[in-house]
């Protein structure tokens, strides 16, 4: 064993938990097959049904088997592999003279692009998933298989694709160690919910087969893998593996017990979603509701805006899902210039995330389609509140000063108009509590002046943190100043809630922060009750607040 093969390789924390096994590595083949097939472009695109058919029966067997999250994310890439844009941009590729193979991985090359640009971490991850798309799709044209691991192994691969963890079987999947990836990969989405330690973004961590064979142990938590270990490495790991089967029984219990602290305070948690299916999972971890859904799932991979009936029938599906009692937090969409969604034909910006984003766009004087499209979001909700009897809760991202407050409300006032003149009463009155997220420093000093007249707001811990740590939230090289808990963000926490307080609104946290029982613990301590949150994360965060 060489001493390269030795040691320590340190990523970011994924997937809790400890395994130890030998070291084996996903061939980079995998992710790009390069065999020709001497096929045609129709025949490319017809391999791209293929994988959607084999997608949707993934997604049925997971959902047969109660894994809706995982049924999510299949079925998700299921609607990826059927998008006529990626058909389109195969098209394109082959033109500029790449072969079959080449133009499937081309083409999802140029559509992950448009994903990976996101500020919206979550959003920003789903760049994966069309990679798989097209790299099943190539597989499928070029007749190559995966090569599985004959025993139980330490998975190590540049990334790991949902539908290639799929096809691993799971007693040989031990733990997971991806040199690139972030938290909310959908990789480690589902060794979350198998219960597969891993870690992301190890960037030292070799992909070249060199470590095959090699022992090691994977600690999730604290974002490690450990080369060569020692007995004590051993014996460590597997006490931490037996721990961490006990502690998700014990948590799982706890759902539905109110959560309380010590001092009689009742914490709120709630869900983030990325999706209408999202909210089975909420509610199967007892979330009190959704804190956060993400409406820009139904803008993407398309090449036309949802009309009004389509999002009707979403948002429809979010609040059978919760029923009367937990609320739906809609964000409207949470898009910007960086985000390049064709059809929207946003400008190029030369510095994005301080560029037209958010609610921003809905006030650009010469672009009504864009106002249009905000409001298509806000009638769609009412109408899915009211015939569901739903606790609806609307509020814009990216607000920085007043006038965009009273713009907000100038536009629900305008929306519900509409909606009288339409026959649509019931929407029409239906009410619906209405907040902001604090995303910029800005908003979090003047909180009070931009929350009046409002019933809540919503800190969105991620954008907060980069804008105040001047550290780009998806640049890895910056991880250590990625840091929600620094002195500075905490002083614009406080601030929102001193300003909150004056303006006698609700105030709660939808970003990452809420999600660790650290993060939890800090906020409460500041003042913050109403914490959002992935669901994966809530039945931790229940217990560490419990009695705190």
């Amino acid at each position: 064993m060489s001493s390269s093969a030795a040691g320590v390789r340190r990523g970011t924390p994924g997937s809790p938990g400890s395994a130890a096994g030998p070291v084996w590595t996903l061939p980079a083949s995998v992710l790009t097959p390069v065999q020709r097939s001497g096929a045609t472009v129709d025949e490319a695109i017809a391999a791209l049904a293929t994988a959607a058919a084999q997608l949707t029966a993934m997604a049925a067997a997971r959902s047969e088997a109660g894994a809706a999250e995982e049924s999510e994310i299949f079925s998700m890439q299921a609607v990826m592999a059927s998008d006529p844009a990626l058909a389109a941009a195969i098209r394109d590729a082959a033109k500029g003279g790449a072969d079959d193979v080449a133009a499937l991985i081309a083409a999802g090359e140029a559509q992950a692009a448009l994903l990976a640009a996101l500020p919206d971490e979550y959003l920003a991850a789903r760049a994966a998933d069309v990679r798989d798309v097209a790299s099943r799709a190539a597989r499928i044209l070029a007749g190559t298989t995966i090569p599985l691991p004959g025993r139980p192994i330490i998975l190590v691969a540049e990334d790991l694709p949902p539908s290639v963890s799929a096809e691993i079987p799971r007693e040989h999947l031990l733990g997971i160690a991806l040199r690139a990836g972030s938290r909310t990969a959908h990789a480690v989405i589902l060794a979350r919910a198998a219960g597969i330690p891993c870690i992301v973004a190890a960037r030292e961590l070799e992909v070249d087969g060199s470590l095959d064979g090699v022992q090691a142990v994977v600690d999730g938590a604290a974002g490690t893998l450990t080369l060569a270990p020692s007995s004590a490495d051993l014996a460590a790991a597997e006490a931490v593996k037996k721990q961490g089967a006990v502690d998700a029984t014990r948590r799982a219990t706890l759902r539905g017990t109110p959560c309380v602290m010590a001092n009689g305070t009742p914490v709120h948690l709630y869900a983030n979603i990325g999706s209408a299916d999202g909210a089975a999972r909420a509610v199967e971890v007892g979330a009190e509701g959704i804190g956060l859904l993400r409406s820009e799932f139904l803008l993407l991979d398309r090449e036309t805006p949802p009309d009004e009936r389509e999002q009707l029938r979403a948002f429809t599906k979010v609040f059978e899902a919760l029923g009367a009692d937990r609320p739906l937090t809609l964000r409207l969409a949470d898009i910007g210039g960086d985000k390049e969604i064709p059809y929207l034909k946003l400008p190029h910006e030369a510095n994005p995330f301080l560029g037209l984003r958010g609610y921003r766009l809905a006030m650009i004087k010469d672009r009504p389609d864009l106002r249009a499209l905000f409001a298509s979001q806000v009638a769609a909700a009412l109408r899915a509140a009211a015939a569901t009897r739903g606790a609806l809760r609307i509020m814009a991202p990216m607000i920085s000063v007043r006038a965009e407050v009273d713009d907000l409300l100038g536009l629900i006032k305008t929306v519900r108009a509409d909606l009288s003149a339409r026959g649509e009463s019931a929407a029409a009155a239906y009410p619906a509590a209405i907040g902001i997220m604090i995303e910029v420093p800005a908003a979090a000093l003047t909180a009070a002046e931009l929350a009046a007249g409002l019933d809540f707001v919503s800190v969105g811990t991620n954008d907060l943190t980069q804008y105040a740590m001047a550290a780009d939230r998806i640049n890895p090289a910056l991880v250590a100043l990625q840091d929600a808990a620094a002195p500075g963000v905490v002083a614009l926490l406080r601030a929102v809630v001193e300003g909150a307080k004056k303006a006698g609104v609700e105030v709660g946290v939808c970003g990452e922060l809420a999600g660790s029982v650290s993060g939890a613990r800090l906020l409460t301590e500041i003042g913050i009750y109403e914490l959002s949150m992935d669901p994966a994360a809530v039945d931790e965060v229940r217990e560490g607040l419990l009695g705190a």
